[in-house]
């Protein structure tokens, strides 16, 4: 009897045991929370993201306390800081498109292809198009070209339109035929490539058939933007 007793008792000792045990898991188990793989890259990425806008905000620091300091020694030589603003005018006039430049660079030549059409094939697809121009445009700028001129018009990223017209493509509200000249300033041998690279837009119109030519430059005189920019929404807001 005793002995029956004994082990009922073991046995309600090791419920209570394992109850305890439960209980505290539980409980420290209450205090994490699961993260998944998800939210852990979702977590890196804006991390990441945080850290890139907290180095391009350190380099525009960098940049204004540089430039205060052109400011303070420009008063304590000369009584006035006139000089080192009219440079900083100039590097932004060139920025901006309104001055003519020159440089280093690359002159692409683009015109509609005169192979056979394949049965039932649309015959555009051997027409230079509005599109075709503004893919080349962005192709040479994003391998860093610093200025661009379409037959010898200026182009002047988010404001110059590019608009084809018939057989002919509307640039600054001026109307060019064939051949299209792209002349863009910048690392010749990034620009080039730009181009004649098997990724990017230009390899493939040579593909389809149309004709395109790259050539490099020493020398390239590309105009200012002369054209009178009109802003239709923005206003400037009175003190």
């Amino acid at each position: 009897m005793k002995k029956k007793e004994s082990k009922i008792t073991i046995f309600i000792l090791l419920m209570i045991l394992g109850f305890l045990l439960i209980t505290q898991y539980k409980l420290v188990q209450s205090g994490n929370k699961y993260v998944s793989f998800k939210d852990i890259e979702t977590l890196t990425r804006k991390i990441e993201s945080k850290e890139i806008e907290n180095d391009k905000l350190r380099i525009k620091i960098d940049d204004l306390v540089s430039q205060i300091g052109e400011y303070e020694v420009s008063i304590y030589e000369t009584g006035d800081i006139e000089s080192v603003l009219k440079i900083e005018l100039e590097k932004y006039k060139k920025a901006s498109g309104i001055d003519a430049l020159y440089g280093p660079g690359v002159v692409v030549i683009v015109s509609d292809g005169d192979r056979q059409l394949l049965d039932d094939e649309n015959p555009n697809n051997l027409l230079v198009h509005d599109l075709d121009i503004q893919a080349l445009i962005d192709d040479l700028l994003n391998a860093g070209a610093e200025a661009i001129a379409v037959n010898g018009q200026r182009v002047i990223p988010h404001i110059t339109e590019i608009i084809c017209n018939g057989p002919t493509i509307k640039i600054n509200d001026e109307l060019y035929s064939q051949p299209f000249i792209i002349e863009a300033i910048g690392n010749r041998k990034y620009l080039e490539a730009a181009v004649n690279a098997p990724d990017k837009y230009g390899f493939v119109l040579k593909q389809w058939g149309l004709f395109l030519e790259v050539n490099t430059s020493i020398h390239l005189e590309l105009p200012g933007y002369d054209t009178k920019i009109n802003f239709e929404y923005m206003k400037s807001k009175e003190n």
